[in-house]
């Protein structure tokens, strides 16, 4: 496929409309702004030895940060949409390009597939353009009118719209002094032929803020299930003498207590291990070694936060949480609510997430010679994209 291609991608709108403070382009979907899922992909194709961003002056900076690769460069754009256009290819006229494809930057929707087809089709013509039939029925209405409008024929258009470099440079300078909505109809109005082709109905404009919520809720539909991990958890602790047993931070009276380096909270360090499973980071004697005196008598809610925050940091929430706990005595049926509370306090977790259960090994094993608990927990988390 032919090489010497370049991508012109336009952000050079304010977006007031959008929201006041900050363009729509620098919303972020899946962790990253709406700007960078689209550029992604043109640098991903690998097929552009040049990609000009066309920013608004006062976004220049702002665009700048998000991107450090040398294939990229960033200019200012116009006081429209088809001026950015022909600053963007007058600046990529530096670079000899035979092909360019501009694209809307809040267009994040597109696939590479699209790219590839639109490449390969310029080698047969001189503008290749995405668009899609319209299914609806159409009506022109304002206060007086209401009538049908035919929609055999009409087209929704839309980019990445693929050129011959040199043909769609002579038609912006051509028509410099009228106004287009579109490149294609320029294109078209220097008398040259375009070639449709089938667009994608995910390949969206993000114009409001439904539009928004509609695209985060398209990616996470399309990566959900890759975002899903599952931890297990696992800890006993024995008995020693004492007069309360803490479990799920919940100290409950009793004639002994349970032996550990912390609180020999069983459940506490149970939650943790599965979390940090899920994370893929270990179990809790990595982070929080009984050989460091540090850690003695540590109050576990201690290490149920820091779990928490490594959720946090790594874009991660707790979906459910399954805790099983096992032990002949003490009977701890009555602290449910309580057990509850606790975790959903310590993890800032809705008490509807959290199940706990008690169960018993029917005299069987250490457990069954009360010697001990035991808790096993089973914990789904999911990416906090939104």
């Amino acid at each position: 496929m032919q090489k010497n291609n370049l991508a012109i991608i336009l952000s050079g709108g304010k977006g007031e409309r959008f929201d006041s403070n900050k363009p729509k382009q620098f919303f972020k979907i899946n962790q990253k702004t709406i700007i960078e899922n689209s550029v992604d992909k043109f640098v991903n194709s690998k097929l552009f030895v040049k990609i000009i961003i066309v920013s608004h002056y006062k976004f220049i900076n702002q665009t700048k940060e998000l991107f450090n690769d040398r294939s990229i460069k960033i200019i200012e754009g116009g006081q429209t949409r088809q001026e950015s256009v022909f600053n963007g290819l007058k600046e990529a006229k530096k670079f000899k390009p035979s092909y360019v494809l501009i694209h809307d930057s809040v267009r994040p929707f597109f696939s590479e597939n699209i790219i590839n087809i639109i490449l390969e089709k310029l080698n047969s013509f001189d503008a290749v353009i995405p668009s899609i039939n319209v299914y609806d029925s159409i009506r022109y209405s304002n206060k007086i009118d209401y009538r049908d409008l035919p929609r055999k024929n009409l087209k929704l258009i839309q980019t990445p719209q693929g050129y011959e470099f040199n043909s769609i440079l002579e038609a912006h300078n051509k028509f410099k002094n009228q106004k287009f909505t579109d490149d294609s109809m320029i294109f078209y109005k220097s008398k040259k032929k375009i070639k449709l082709i089938n667009g994608e109905f995910s390949n969206f404009k993000i114009t409001t803020k439904e539009d928004l919520k509609l695209g985060k809720s398209l990616y996470k539909g399309q990566n959900s299930m890759n975002n899903i991990r599952v931890g297990t958890g696992f800890d006993v602790h024995k008995f020693k003498k004492g007069k309360f047993i803490k479990i799920f931070g919940v100290k409950i009276p009793f004639d002994k207590s349970l032996e550990g380096h912390s609180d020999a909270d069983v459940a506490f360090h149970s939650i943790v291990d599965a979390i940090l499973g899920a994370l893929c980071l270990g179990d809790i004697g990595n982070h929080f070694p009984p050989s460091d005196n540090k850690w003695k008598n540590k109050s576990s809610v201690f290490f149920m936060k820091y779990a928490k925050d490594l959720l946090i940091k790594e874009n991660f929430k707790i979906n459910n949480l399954d805790i099983t706990l096992i032990c002949e005595n003490p009977k701890v049926s009555k602290y449910k609510n309580d057990f509850i509370n606790s975790v959903s306090q310590a993890l800032n977790l809705k008490k509807e997430l959290i199940n706990i259960k008690g169960t018993t090994t029917e005299k069987l094993g250490f457990l069954g010679r009360e010697e001990g608990v035991a808790c096993q927990v089973s914990v789904t988390i999911s990416k906090d994209e939104y």
